[in-house]
C-alpha cells in the first residue's frame, strides 16, 4: 500500500484530472501537461487516473467521472503504514508525560527525586525554553 504524503486531492480537482485524461485526438494531454494544468503532481495524477480505471473495472460503471470511481481511498487504507507500533506509542506517551512532570518540579522536588540539577544545567534549560 502507498504511504500518503500530503492532503487528499479534492473531488473537483480529481474530476478535472480525469476529464483531461479522457481527451482524445489532437486535444489528448500527457500526464505532465495535466499536472501543469491542474497544479497536481504527475505521480498523483497518474494514481488518480489508475485508481479510477481500476474501480471502473471492478464496479462495472465505466464512466470514470462518477463519484464511486473518483472518491479517495478510505482513511483506514491510508493509515496502514504507521511508523510506530502500539507498544512504541504507549512507551512514547508514558515517557513524555513523565518528562512533563519533571519540568513542573521545583528545585527541591528535583533534589528529592535524585535528579542532579546544577546551575549550568539550569542555564541550558532556561536557554532551551
Amino acid at each position: 500500500m502507498a504511504t500518503p504524503r500530503g492532503r487528499t486531492t479534492p473531488m473537483a480537482k480529481r474530476g478535472q484530472i480525469i476529464g483531461y485524461a479522457m481527451l482524445e485526438g489532437r486535444q489528448k494531454m500527457s500526464l505532465k501537461e495535466i499536472s501543469e494544468k491542474t497544479g497536481v503532481l504527475v505521480t498523483t495524477c497518474s494514481n488518480i487516473i489508475r485508481t479510477a480505471r481500476e474501480r471502473a473495472g471492478e464496479n462495472g460503471n465505466h464512466d470514470l467521472c462518477v463519484d464511486e470511481n473518483l472518491a479517495p481511498l478510505p482513511n483506514s487504507v491510508k493509515g496502514a503504514n504507521e511508523a510506530l507500533t502500539p507498544a512504541q506509542k504507549e512507551h512514547l506517551v508514558a515517557t513524555t508525560l513523565q518528562d512533563a512532570d519533571h519540568c513542573r518540579m521545583t528545585f527541591s522536588q528535583l533534589a528529592q527525586a535524585g535528579i542532579s540539577f546544577t546551575f549550568f544545567n539550569f542555564i541550558i534549560y532556561v536557554h532551551l525554553i
